[in-house]
């Protein structure tokens, strides 16, 4: 196996995909809601709401699972 299918497997599981798909998800009913009558540029555009939808949830299951993952070594 090659360096690059390496670095995908371990960076983008399931627990990743479905993190993003929520935060998008997530992201996406806030603007509905509130952020595409707001003055502010990323509330306003839906596009950049998907974007920080997206890495929220890449940003916080992975922090999350890092964090489990250490505490398992420790024991």
């Amino acid at each position: 196996m090659n360096k690059n299918s390496d670095f995908w497997k371990k960076n983008f599981t399931w627990m990743h995909l479905v993190a993003m798909a929520v935060g998008l998800l997530l992201a996406m009913l806030y603007w509905y809601k509130s952020g595409q009558f707001s003055d502010n540029i990323l509330k306003n555009n839906p596009v950049l709401m998907a974007l920080w939808g997206l890495a929220t949830g890449y940003i916080l299951i992975d922090l999350v699972k890092s964090s489990k993952d250490r505490d398992e070594k420790k024991e």
